[in-house]
């Protein structure tokens, strides 16, 4: 397999289908050679009980030593920081909460419509406005705990078929976009491609969106590819089809875990799984 490691992935520590071991044997089979955790810091999506988790992967860990390298990190949404970063192989940073200006209450943007509606109508339905918020608190979460990647970057566009909340094509909405992004790279976070949304049927295509592919080619930005898995069957979605996307906006390599740190691969020496 050409992508031999992976980063964003859950298991029954946060809201995965299946235990880490079950998903390690997943992986093992899919013929990755490096996988990684990344359960949840949100309480939302199962509250995790990050001292259980730290010791079940670490002895996961050992258990697996010399055939499957396990990395333990974890997906630390915003609001929820870790207890111990030190302890971690890598953190992969998310948002999935805008406050909403009124009430102060955390508005999930990806659970569906109905929540999305809710956190609009805060901002008086203005959608350029959200989307600022949504997008100021990437750069604030990069500049605050500095991810090593940074999860689904435009998280917020999942449930905005048909420019439902707000429009993608937007000027305003790409110059929020464009300036997030742009902290991110300068921070040197690599930013994922997950193909997540899309195998669960929220979205059609990948985050993040084409002209963001082409912004992280055009400034040489760090780009990696997970499938944001919570189960086995999605643990290799869409690859294919992401490669040829990041090809297309002119992407060249594609960073991976690789023993205690991260590598790059060329694209153009990778042949389709």
């Amino acid at each position: 397999m050409w992508l031999t490691g992976t980063t964003h992935n859950h298991c029954t520590h946060c809201d995965g289908k299946l235990t880490a071991r079950q998903m390690a044997d997943a992986a093992e089979a899919a013929g990755f050679t490096d996988f990684g955790f990344s359960s949840h810091s949100d309480p939302f999506c199962g509250n995790l009980d990050e001292r259980a988790y730290l010791a079940d992967i670490t002895q996961l860990k050992a258990e697996r030593s010399g055939r499957l390298n396990i990395l333990l990190g974890i997906e630390q949404d915003f609001y929820r920081p870790v207890e111990n970063q030190k302890a971690l192989d890598y953190l992969l940073g998310s948002v999935h909460y805008i406050k909403g200006p009124k009430t102060g209450k955390l508005h999930p943007v990806d659970w569906g419509a109905e929540e999305l509606q809710a956190c609009l109508d805060e901002f008086e339905g203005d959608g350029a406005a959200m989307v600022r918020a949504y997008y100021a608190l990437v750069e604030e979460n990069v500049k605050r705990f500095q991810p090593d990647i940074v999860g689904h970057f435009d998280l917020i566009v999942k449930n905005n078929a048909g420019g439902r909340f707000f429009d993608e094509t937007s000027s305003a909405y790409r110059a929020a976009a464009l300036h997030a992004l742009h902290t991110c790279i300068k921070a040197g976070c690599i930013v994922e491609v997950n193909t997540g949304g899309a195998y669960r049927g929220y979205r059609e295509d990948f985050y993040p969106a084409a002209f963001l592919l082409e912004e992280l080619a055009r400034l040489g930005g760090k780009v990696t590819l997970n499938a944001d898995a919570h189960n086995a069957e999605g643990l290799c979605f869409g690859f294919d089809a992401a490669l040829a996307q990041m090809k297309a906006a002119g992407i060249r390599e594609v960073w991976m875990p690789k023993g205690n740190g991260f590598i790059s691969k060329s694209l153009e020496h990778l042949p389709s799984r």
